[in-house]
């Protein structure tokens, strides 16, 4: 579980550090104060080695990737590609630390027997665009390579201290978008994954506290199509007929059931869910991340969502909330356990 994390130079952040965090963590702040940037960093550190890491990134804010300029510029705290970028975790067993700096001189190819003329054309490429290096240290593991653009793809080239070059595994993490449009395939999969184990009851169970009048989940082939359908009064309905909120519950809660020992991170929690849920929500999440032992880690917005917190998490070990603010001295993470919370909702104080 992942405990504390710094950052410094990535995105708005010239320097923020975020201690002792929880199962359940919740972060909130103002618009553009950096809450997605948190989330970005943390699923960089556990994603370094994916050559589609960056595109991942990009495609969380919709972004569309065309080189370095798309790419790599944007995590870079002003778009300052000098200053080097440093994401930094703890667990509850190590500390880690991810680096990233461009790279003018790097060849992605051997230059034994390239003539000299190849060689100055490809330092002129890269010159214009760049290569991003990067070092991972763990404890007694070491990481480092490049990432470099071919055409608009990233490629990497990587070395690791482990025999045959091989990569430290680190815990799964998955990331969910705001915007609720329809199911992805990983939810198909899991559905059926759960099915397999015995617990697409618990599914069925969680989605009636929503709507009791659902019976069923089953995925059916529609013209070679695998679709997900509700099972309501007798009847078969396609889930995209259910509304945002049974879709993003069922996304959510099937995420955390997967992930064993892994990290969830949404990005507005609350979106496509009514407010008159989110306690219920609270109680589900609390129930499944102790099971799973599922790292869940959210942004939000809503005041209604912290404040169904106090009479729906059961225990202060569970959840840390952490409201983001941005002076003259740079960005701070203010942390609230249950009771300060709780004390802070009864004074009416802001703390969002």
């Amino acid at each position: 579980m992942i405990r504390n994390i710094s950052i410094e130079n990535f995105r708005g952040f010239e320097s923020i550090s975020i201690s002792d965090m929880n199962r359940i963590t919740l972060i909130s702040g103002r618009n553009n104060v950096g809450k997605s940037s948190v989330l970005e960093a943390l699923f960089l550190m556990m994603d370094h080695s994916s050559s589609d890491s960056f595109g991942k990134i990009s495609g969380f804010r919709g972004s569309i990737t065309g080189g370095a300029a798309s790419l790599w510029n944007p995590l870079f705290y002003q778009l300052d590609t000098d200053r080097e970028i440093r994401i930094c975790v703890k667990d509850d067993h190590q500390s880690s630390c991810l680096c990233y700096r461009k790279d003018h001189d790097y060849l992605p190819f051997a230059a034994n027997g390239v003539p000299e003329d190849v060689l100055a054309a490809f330092r002129l490429v890269t010159k214009n665009s760049y290569s991003l290096y990067y070092s991972y240290d763990s404890e007694n593991y070491h990481e480092e390579g490049h990432f470099f653009l071919n055409g608009t793809n990233a490629l990497r080239e990587i070395k690791s201290s482990l025999p045959g070059n091989e990569l430290k595994i680190l815990p799964v993490t998955r990331w969910l978008n705001t915007t609720v449009t329809r199911l992805s395939d990983a939810v198909l999969n899991d559905i059926g994954n759960l099915e397999l184990k015995g617990k697409k009851g618990e599914v069925v169970t969680i989605l009636q506290e929503l709507d009791p009048a659902i019976e069923d989940i089953m995925t059916l082939s529609i013209q070679g199509v695998p679709q997900l359908y509700l099972k309501i009064a007798g009847k078969h309905i396609p889930i995209q007929y259910a509304g945002d909120g049974v879709m993003k519950l069922l996304q959510v809660c099937i995420a955390a059931m997967e992930l064993k020992n892994g990290i969830l991170l949404i990005d507005e929690l609350e979106t496509g869910l009514h407010y008159s849920m989110y306690g219920k929500l609270w109680a589900i999440l609390e129930r499944i991340s102790a099971t799973s032992s599922c790292q869940i880690i959210a942004t939000t917005h809503s005041y209604e969502l912290i404040s169904a917190v106090q009479s729906n998490i059961q225990s202060s070990n569970d959840f840390a909330y952490y409201r983001i603010g941005h002076g003259k001295k740079g960005h701070t993470a203010y942390r609230y356990d249950l009771n300060m919370l709780g004390s802070a909702l009864e004074s009416e104080m802001e703390v969002r």
